[in-house]
């Protein structure tokens, strides 16, 4: 069959061996992939992201001096059933979790050395972690699910309620997820925080209540309204019956070095910061600063197989809801413009791949 094999930083359309499932696996076609911001950071330093799983303690994550045929936002199509598996017959479409079973440990397909991902003609997956696709779900929408569940967990992490405002920083999918998922759950207001003024536009179309580029002053005054100022002084001196909320949550869907402490300076106290996206370099925060206003940071990564169904089932309620953040289709062989392209991170947001183009 034909991948995209990714090895020593490029992409080759290769003639691989074709998988054969075992029992409690199905074999799929992939239909369409969704281009993750992991697989950015793999393609640009492969060493220093599977250097960091590993000390995590990530034993089945890849090894990046062999190949890897990467892909792991996918709707697939069942090609065949290994032994036992009852529940999917050929033809039917499916997500699934991208976790794999297998006798080295559990696999992450995308990421696994030996086990392809989605940008393949073929690939595995486990029977138990696929779920089936209802008729009116288009492909593309139904391959947002992957994604959707990291915004998913991230959002249970905070334990948000009616209480609580929300700050959004980056509008790249990650956040539109978040702001997505917030809307759905009918909590807010939601305030998004980026500086592309066309994401501005989208995260408007996600939901978000109020859009501000980055460090606009008039932010501080929206808290400030809500009865959650960002100083100390002014904290103080807020009349508990006068707010109409009682505390803040903002999602790093960046990781840039430096944030941290300004999503800090700029929170209203007593904020707690979520962080979702990858920091790739060595950071600093001032833990004096972040004492002295009370301001929480917790980081979240993956997702639960629960928090997986419960954000497809959110895509199956509403599937036009996320189908503007789609910006286009490629083939095998478009990946490394495609990559180029949301790595410039000028007009592209969620770019899928097509293995039968």
């Amino acid at each position: 069959m034909r991948a995209a094999v990714f090895h020593n930083g490029k992409f080759q359309i290769e003639q691989v061996a074709d998988p054969s499932p075992v029992a409690g696996q199905l074999l799929v076609r992939p239909i369409v992939c969704g281009i993750c911001g992991s697989d950015l950071s793999i393609r640009k330093d492969a060493p220093h992201l599977c250097d960091v799983l590993h000390r995590a303690g990530f034993r089945g994550f890849m090894d990046p001096a062999k190949p890897v045929v990467m892909g792991h936002e996918f709707t697939c199509e069942v090609i065949d059933t290994g032994k036992d598996c009852t529940r999917f017959r050929k033809g039917d479409r499916l997500v699934a979790l991208p976790f794999l079973g297998s006798p080295e440990g559990v696999q992450l397909l995308g990421y696994s050395n030996g086990y392809n991902g989605a940008f393949a003609e073929a690939m595995l997956v486990d029977e138990a972690a696929a779920t089936l696709v209802p008729g009116d779900v288009p492909d593309d929408v139904a391959a947002l699910a992957e994604p959707l569940a990291v915004a998913v967990h991230a959002i249970n992490a905070a334990r948000p309620d009616k209480d609580c405002a929300f700050g959004v920083v980056g509008c790249g999918p990650v956040g539109l997820f978040v702001i997505a998922r917030l809307k759905a759950m009918g909590l807010g207001p939601v305030v998004a925080i980026e500086p592309n003024p066309a994401r501005r536009a989208l995260a408007e179309k996600m939901g978000a209540d109020l859009v501000f580029g980055a460090n606009d002053p008039a932010a501080n005054d929206w808290w400030a309204g809500l009865g959650l100022p960002v100083g100390l002084s002014d904290s103080m001196a807020v009349d508990p019956l006068t707010k109409k909320r009682q505390r803040a949550i903002f999602f790093d869907c960046v990781g840039t070095p430096g944030l941290l402490m300004n999503i800090a300076a700029n929170a209203p106290v007593e904020s707690l910061i979520i962080g979702i996206g990858t920091c790739k370099d060595d950071d600093t925060i001032e833990p004096a600063f972040l004492l002295q206003k009370g301001i929480g940071i917790q980081f979240v990564f993956a997702y639960s197989p629960q928090e997986f169904a419960d954000g497809f089932d959110m895509i199956c309620r509403n599937p036009d809801a996320l189908a503007p953040m789609i910006s286009r289709s490629v083939g095998l062989g478009g990946l490394d413009e495609a990559f180029d392209a949301l790595a410039g991170g000028k007009g592209d947001i969620k770019i899928l791949v097509r293995p039968d183009l």
